[in-house]
């Protein structure tokens, strides 16, 4: 199971992010779009990189997404390289799309069968449930 939460200890202080919500997604997407393959490649190949590697138009968008992962903490001030990884690394951990797509899967693939189900119940109940007679008045 994925965790939902993860502590990171960075140099000045320890923060808690945590998964990112449909709202999240919903409300970031063009970050997130913006800044998927640099930060794949950042996260497969970070000792190649160094800081002024990346263009500068992501670091808003990085930014954003780190404050959406926040849970119920503050970011520490001058968060050097090492930090930035970290916070990259547990935010690309804890939203691992590859690892939850076959429990989103079974999650959807039951949905469907209990969907199924009630429909199957309702029809029945509505083709075989007693018909009363409407009342008369005598």
């Amino acid at each position: 199971m994925l965790p939902i939460r993860e502590i990171v200890d960075l140099s000045t202080g320890a923060v808690t992010l945590r998964a990112w919500g449909a709202h999240v997604a919903d409300a970031y997407l063009i970050d997130l779009l913006k800044i998927t393959a640099t930060l794949a490649a950042l996260r497969e190949h970070w000792q190649d990189f160094r800081r002024e590697d990346i263009e500068r138009e992501l670091w808003p968008a990085y930014w954003r997404l780190v404050q959406a992962s926040l849970d119920g903490c503050t970011l520490p001030r001058n968060l050097n390289w090492h930090d930035r990884l970290l916070l990259l690394d547990a935010m690309w951990q804890l939203n691992d799309i590859e690892a939850s797509e076959g429990k989103l899967k079974a999650l959807e693939q039951r949905a469907a069968q209990r969907l199924a189900r009630v429909t199957q119940l309702v029809q029945g109940q509505l083709t075989t449930a007693p018909q009363t007679p409407p009342l008369t008045s005598s």
